[in-house]
Parts: C-alpha cells; sequence; structure tokens
C-alpha cells in the first residue's frame, strides 16, 4: 500500500482542476481516488445515487447500496455481481454537501491514514468544482457581454451603413430623403437628379461584380467632382444615383445635369481597359411654399428619368405632370411583356437590304413586332429597351434567333443567295449560352454560318470594347457575319474599330435626314465610305426615304441601302414574292 503525500495531493487537485465542466471533473476524482487507494469500484454520488461510476455498471452500484445493511458508521461492505465482498469508504464534498467521493475495494478495509486521504480528496473536488461553477458563471458573463458589445457595434454599423453606402462613401437614400425634407419644408428651391446609369450591366456581367464595384466607386468620384460644396449627391442602390441641387431651379438644373452625362461619359479604365458607359437624367424641382413630399419628389425625378432612358442614352428630361400616367402605361406594359412571350404575340417582319448597284435584294433584316391580343401593335422603342432592362430580351432573342433561321432556310431554297441579318442585344452577346444559341439554330436550319449576319449597335460595342472584341471573336469562329449597326451614333475609335472582327458597317439614318442630303451630310457619308473601304467592309445606308437619297447614295460608293423608298418590313408571306422579283 503507497503512503501518500502532499505532492500526491497537489498532483490530483492539478487533475481535477484542469477540467472544463463539472462532468469531467467528477469523472477524473473518482478515477484518480479509485487507483491512489487500489479500489476496484469507485463512484460519485449524488442526491445518494451514482452520478459516474468506475469500475462497475452505476444501476448495479445503486443495486448494491441500496441492499446493503446500515450502521452508524454508514454502509460498511457491499455485494457486488462478479466480485468479492468490498469494503465501502466515502468523503463528502462541497459547503453543502453537493456530494460523495466513494470508494470500495476487496480485502483489507481503508486505513484512517487512506481516510483522511479520501477526505482530502473529496474536499479538493468540492474546491474544484466551486471553481469551476465560478469560472463557468464568469465566461458566461463575459460571453454575455462581448455578444452585447458586438450587437451595438453591429447596430452602430447598420446605421451608419443606412445613411451612407459602403461602396462609395456617398449618402443613402435614407439620408437623401433626410436632407431632401430639410430643404422643401425650408421653402428653398431644391432640385433632384435622379441618375440612371447606361450600359452598366454589360459592364457588370462581362467583367464581373468587382470590377463593377469599383466602376461605381468611380462614378461616385466624378459625380462629387460636378458638385457645388452644398450640393449632395446619393447613391440610392444598384446603378442609380440622385443628386440635391440647393437652391436652385430647373433652369439651372438642366446644365448641372448634362455636366454629369458629359463626365460619365468619358471612358473609364477598369480592369486594365477602357470602358464607356453613359447616364440618363431625371430632373424634378420644388420652387414654392406648397408642401410636397420628398419621396413623391424622388418620385417625380424617376419618372423624368424613365422618360430620358427612352428617348435614348444621353438625355436629360424635367418632369411634368403627364408623365405620371406614362409611366403608369409602362407599368402595365412591364407586365404585359411578362405574357406575350409566353401567349405567342410575337412575330417577324423582314426588310430587305438592296444592292444599290442594280436595285436586286441582297438579303433581309429580321424585325421583332409586338401585337396585343387586340391587335394593336406595341412599338418596338417601347418595349425592347424594357426587354433588355428585366432581362426578357434574353428569351425574345432566342425567339427571333430560331424563327428568322427557319424562315431563311425556307426562302433559300428558291433563293439560294438569300442573306440573313439579325439584331442582337447587349444583354444576348455578353450572355455565355448566346454562340451556343447561334450555332444551335445553324445546326437546326441547315443554314450556312456565311448566311448569316449578326447586327450589334456601336453603342453596344463602344461600352465595352474589350469584351465586344472577345465575343464577337467567339461569334466569328462561327462563320458568321458581323455588322456595327447605326454606326456613327457611339463613340468608335478607329483603333477599336480596326480591331473589331466585323464585316459590315450600317451608317445611322441620321446623316441623311433631309429630303435634300446637304453637302455636310455628304462630306461625312463619303467619310465613312472610305473608312470602310480602307478596312474593307461592307456599308449599309439605313433610311433611304426619297428619289434623291438614292442617288446621292450610289453615287457615294454604297454597297447596300435600306429605307422605306426601297422596300418597307413585311410580314414573311408578302414578302417572298417581291424579294424574288
Amino acid at each position: 500500500m503507497n503512503h501518500w503525500s502532499t505532492h500526491q495531493l497537489t498532483e490530483f487537485f492539478a487533475a481535477v482542476g484542469s477540467s472544463r465542466d463539472e462532468r469531467s471533473a467528477t469523472m477524473v476524482a473518482m478515477e484518480r481516488a479509485s487507483e491512489v487507494l487500489e479500489a476496484e469500484v469507485g463512484a460519485v454520488l449524488i442526491g445518494g445515487r451514482v452520478e459516474v461510476a468506475w469500475g462497475v455498471r452505476g444501476d448495479d452500484l445503486n443495486a448494491a447500496l441500496a441492499a446493503a445493511p446500515d450502521s452508524r458508521a454508514g454502509i460498511e461492505t457491499i455485494g457486488v455481481a462478479g466480485l468479492d465482498d468490498l469494503h465501502v469508504a466515502s468523503a463528502r464534498f462541497g459547503a453543502q454537501h453537493r456530494g460523495d467521493l466513494l470508494v470500495a475495494r476487496a480485502g483489507e478495509p481503508l486505513s484512517a491514514e487512506e481516510r483522511q486521504l479520501l477526505q482530502a480528496m473529496a474536499q479538493t473536488l468540492g474546491l474544484a468544482l466551486d471553481n469551476i461553477t465560478l469560472l463557468s458563471a464568469e465566461r458566461k458573463l463575459r460571453e454575455e457581454r462581448e455578444r452585447e458589445a458586438a450587437e451595438r457595434l453591429a447596430l452602430i454599423e447598420s446605421l451608419r451603413e443606412a445613411r451612407h453606402d459602403s461602396l462609395t462613401g456617398l449618402p443613402t437614400r435614407v439620408l437623401f430623403l433626410e436632407m431632401l425634407a430639410e430643404k422643401v419644408h425650408a421653402a428653398t428651391p431644391t432640385s433632384v437628379l435622379f441618375i440612371d446609369l447606361d450600359r452598366f450591366k454589360a459592364v457588370n456581367d462581362s467583367l464581373g461584380h468587382r470590377a463593377g464595384d469599383e466602376l461605381l466607386g468611380h462614378v461616385a468620384g466624378r459625380i462629387r467632382h460636378c458638385l457645388r460644396p452644398a450640393d449632395v449627391g446619393a447613391r440610392l442602390g444598384g446603378d442609380e444615383f440622385a443628386v440635391l441641387l440647393d437652391d436652385t431651379g430647373a433652369d439651372d438644373a438642366v446644365p448641372v445635369a448634362q455636366r454629369l452625362i458629359d463626365a460619365i461619359r468619358r471612358p473609364f479604365h477598369i480592369a486594365g481597359r477602357d470602358v464607356f458607359i453613359g447616364a440618363s437624367i431625371g430632373v424634378a424641382t420644388h420652387c414654392d411654399t406648397a408642401p410636397v413630399d420628398p419621396d413623391d419628389l424622388l418620385g417625380n425625378a424617376d419618372v423624368a428619368m424613365y422618360k430620358a432612358k427612352k428617348e435614348g442614352p444621353g438625355k436629360v428630361v424635367v418632369f411634368a405632370q403627364q408623365m405620371h400616367a406614362e409611366a403608369l402605361t409602362r407599368l402595365t406594359l412591364t407586365s404585359e411583356l411578362q405574357r406575350a412571350l409566353e401567349h405567342d404575340e410575337f412575330h417577324l417582319q423582314y426588310q430587305p437590304l438592296i444592292r444599290l448597284a442594280d436595285g436586286t435584294t441582297a438579303g433581309v433584316e429580321a424585325l421583332v413586332r409586338w401585337r396585343r391580343p387586340d391587335g394593336r401593335y406595341v412599338p418596338p422603342a417601347d418595349f425592347v429597351p424594357m426587354a433588355e432592362e428585366n432581362g426578357l430580351i434574353i428569351d425574345i432573342g432566342r425567339w427571333v434567333l430560331r424563327a428568322a433561321g427557319e424562315q431563311a432556310a425556307r426562302w433559300r431554297r428558291t433563293m439560294p443567295d438569300l442573306k440573313l441579318n439579325i439584331n442582337v442585344s447587349g444583354r444576348q452577346l455578353t450572355d455565355s449560352s448566346f454562340a451556343a444559341d447561334v450555332q444551335r439554330m445553324l445546326a437546326g436550319t441547315g443554314l450556312p454560318p456565311t448566311a448569316v449576319t449578326l447586327e450589334l449597335t456601336e453603342s453596344v460595342v463602344m461600352s465595352d470594347p474589350d469584351t465586344a472584341i472577345a465575343c464577337l471573336t467567339d461569334l466569328k469562329a462561327l462563320g458568321v457575319g458581323l455588322a456595327v449597326d447605326d454606326f456613327g451614333t457611339g463613340y468608335s475609335s478607329l483603333s477599336y474599330l480596326q480591331r473589331l472582327p466585323v464585316d459590315e458597317l450600317k451608317i445611322d439614318r441620321a446623316f441623311i435626314a433631309h429630303a435634300e442630303p446637304t453637302v455636310e451630310d455628304l462630306a461625312v457619308i463619303r467619310a465613312v465610305v472610305g473608312l470602310a473601304r480602307a478596312l474593307r467592309l461592307r456599308t449599309v445606308i439605313e433610311g433611304i426615304e426619297t428619289e434623291s437619297q438614292l442617288v446621292a447614295m450610289r453615287r457615294l460608293g454604297c454597297d447596300f441601302g435600306q429605307g422605306f423608298h426601297l422596300r418597307r418590313p413585311a410580314d414573311p408571306e408578302l414578302l417572298l414574292t417581291a424579294a424574288a422579283a
């Protein structure tokens, strides 16, 4: 039998005291006590019942203790199945008698010295349990305080973020409306500009969200640079910004809006490349003493912005009351547009491309039309931008691609040289599945790739030239032709135009807007035709409406032409005979 020592007790205390919770402490105490006292059985009892046991099942030990004779000194021996009669010794622990540390061994009962050691161990266990309880309470209190501090910090941060945009540092809608409320309640002439970025989504989709975030930061910087110290710029969300112009009426607000458009129109250097975007701006003004709700004033500027967007990129529109009715019409139209594709309300018309040299039909351009169930047509200028905005242009464009390809394949049975031109939106160009859609159409219709030309507007191509070049190169690998539509309305640089893998320039109708072309008109078109010849590109002049225009374009050497004077768009069954002729 080993004699116990202070060193043994210190080791026992260290082992028990290092436990993280009460159950671990009682397990360690029970096992160490059984080993030191050479006992076959060890246990910790709470309320007279076995909490943990060593060397025997807890239920068996409970039964043995219940069956054992009790004397003044307590239970002295127990009988456990599979073991000889065991001598029992126990010691209380805890100031309020939290429990008992018990050992039982065969052979000799515990000596007085051993009982003293067991008592010291029990006291040590009690101290350890008290310490664990205290530390647990302190840890819980500390965790609660840390949680409360984190919640307060998160609340402060959320309040800050609710008032200042984390990406641009500009005020958010919440703070902007508070500042606007102060101005209108003070009866100060105040103008609100609602700014929506043009072609931002194409940049975001093609270059990624990180580049999009970087672009928004640069836009915010240019907005700040255009404003006076008393004015306020804000980011409302996404690619929408607002400006509060202090002590400013509509007449003075429009030049500021135009200055902002000019600033945003300049190229941004993002992700190692030049990116071109634009902006459309709506203006709403409060100049009298009548009360106005700040939300309503901002909403009026929003309505005017949509009007500006409809008129084309880079426009400024001042709010007028009748625009509310137009906004309601637009909302209704958006809802109807979502159902139009499902209910086959779209159909195609085709406008011939005429060889100006001999007046023969070289090809046709597919033009999507929307006819409502009541028979009324919705102009493409009304629904195409809307489809671009809500993403339906992807599905509409896929349908146009398939339907136009099938129609062209039917025509080519009798007119094998007929070409097909199809308009492509910016959203389609950057869509990852577009090239596969084109390839699938070619395979399904049997059209040779050289029979198809895809048209993209100059503004779409120049919104992000490097991405456009990459996407156009993938399409060019399929063998299809590529055309830049509305050429002359964007901001093409000669260096980018030289790199574009295109075959055709379609000169915008704006350059022959006069029934009798002016000297200036002819000079511009002559320059474009010369440029196209130098780059070995075909030229198509759009908008030929008079004989004088036709004669002038033929003299300038334009290859092809379109316009009502040559041939109007028509349904395929009406166009077939005329085209064949």
